[in-house]
């Protein structure tokens, strides 16, 4: 291996090495680290390139790691790490980190979240501020109270008094995802959609996780088959493009985020058909969890809650 390509290898391409290897899917990593997939296909093919070596070979809908690969990771791992403590050497905090900010999201509302709020932290700060997203879920009203989430974005109210859920936004109609080449493109009505298995999010927008389309097939004497629940955009596209399934989602962010995956359309539903999937169901509403003090004023700074409204609007639009 020639040292000249080596040291045209930076430390961004190593780590979506790392991210590829621990997540095996360059979609997932892809929105994890807010780049595109082309760009994590060109990192992985200029490392391919270096070693001689595939590295990552697809299976199914996951990348498994070649032996090469498997060697290179704790390496790469560690020059990583490496790169962390000397950041921290050179701001003089040795064995501090720099100021965290942590967000609790649905799936559906953390595209490009990470990057939304460290623009918005540039007006405020003078430093560069980390932030990281966790999946909402049954813990996360304690996590608020416990500040070790400085918000969450949900579609549920909070049922503690000392948190306030401020009611940002309504969804206001649906969009049908599947394959470029998938027949429900010929006739796109909901009696067509219930034909075929569905994926879900983690966490869907309406009480109890139900699905207004399986509510549907249910009232036409028919079960809806479930194909996977994903924990995330990347795993879902991943089970879009591999199977049969459809998706149905309400934010446009999240619609776009498929749109950008080769192989996937999207397209929203007619107000007609939404109506149908709707019957019985309100308009999901999305809510900003914030922390309130003993005397019920909001904890969390004034500009990261304009920052997280102006960002769930956006993803709207």
């Amino acid at each position: 291996m020639p040292k000249d390509k080596l040291l045209d290898i930076s430390l961004a391409t190593i780590e979506i090495f790392c991210q590829v290897y621990v997540k095996k899917n360059a979609i997932e990593v892809a929105n994890h680290l807010d780049l595109s997939q082309p760009k994590v296909s060109r990192a992985l093919a200029a490392l391919r390139a270096v070693f001689d070596d595939p590295l990552f070979i697809r299976r199914e809908s996951q990348f498994q790691a070649t032996d090469r690969a498997h060697d290179l990771y704790p390496l790469f791992s560690e020059m990583l790490q490496c790169r962390q403590q000397v950041e921290l050497l050179m701001r003089g905090v040795a064995g501090e980190g720099r100021e965290h900010v942590e967000i609790a999201t649905v799936p559906q509302l953390e595209v490009n979240l990470t990057q939304s709020v460290k623009q918005a932290a540039l007006s405020v700060m003078n430093d560069e501020l980390m932030v990281g997203t966790s999946p909402w879920g049954e813990s996360t009203q304690q996590q608020l109270l416990n500040d070790e989430v400085a918000a969450a974005i949900c579609f549920e109210r909070a049922s503690d008094r000392a948190i306030l859920s401020k009611s940002v936004i309504q969804h206001r109609g649906g969009y049908l995802v599947a394959r470029e080449d998938h027949p429900i493109w010929q006739a796109p009505n909901v009696d067509n959609m219930i034909h075929y298995p569905l994926v879900k999010l983690r966490t869907m927008p309406f009480p109890a996780n139900r699905s207004p389309l399986g509510n549907y097939a249910k009232r036409q004497g028919k079960q809806l088959q479930i194909y996977a629940t994903a924990p995330d955009l990347g795993s879902a596209a991943n089970s879009l493009l591999n199977s049969d399934a459809i998706i149905i989602i309400g934010v446009k962010g999240a619609v776009n985020f498929f749109r950008n995956i080769k192989g996937l359309r999207a397209q929203k539903i007619d107000a007609e058909q939404d109506h149908i999937i709707l019957e019985n169901f309100s308009h999901p509403t999305v809510y900003l969890w914030l922390k309130l003090d003993s005397s019920g004023k909001v904890t969390t700074p004034f500009w990261l809650q304009r920052c997280l409204e102006d960002y769930i609007i956006t993803a709207h639009q």
